[in-house]
């Protein structure tokens, strides 16, 4: 993840908290920050098994495999969400994997990640995609 990426989509998650109204706390405001400048310059992001395949066959400890999933699920859903199957089918995996990784992990942070899924994947397309949001103006 390179530093340019960090800052622009700091920039970005800010002017969307600003358009929007919409504040995440700053755990997962940051989080959003990291998961979107991690994944822009990776073009295999995708699981190698199917988005199900690859939830049935975590095992625990669940940790860095569950969270890798529930990124993707989260990253997908919020920048692609015309991908695939149904947002339902990746938000679900999503908030599963996040779930598992409760206990191991920052539990915090996690159980916001997959109670607020919805929210966040939905915060993340307004940021990456603007002109969709109700907030949009042209300047």
């Amino acid at each position: 993840m390179r530093d340019e990426y960090t800052s622009a989509f700091y920039d970005v998650v800010k002017e969307a908290s600003e358009t929007t109204g919409y504040q995440l706390p700053i755990e997962i405001e940051s989080y959003v920050v990291m998961l979107l400048a991690d994944k822009i310059d990776k073009p295999n992001f995708l699981p190698e098994q199917s988005f199900a395949e690859s939830l049935l066959s975590l095992k625990k400890p669940y940790r860095l495999n569950a969270k890798e999933l529930g990124d993707t699920c989260l990253f997908v859903t919020g920048v692609f969400p015309e991908y695939g199957i149904s947002v339902e089918y990746y938000s679900n995996i999503g908030k599963s994997s996040y779930t598992m990784i409760q206990e191991g992990m920052n539990t915090t942070l996690f159980s916001l990640l997959a109670t607020r899924f919805d929210f966040i994947r939905e915060f993340i397309n307004l940021t990456v995609n603007p002109k969709k949001s109700p907030f949009y103006t042209i300047r």
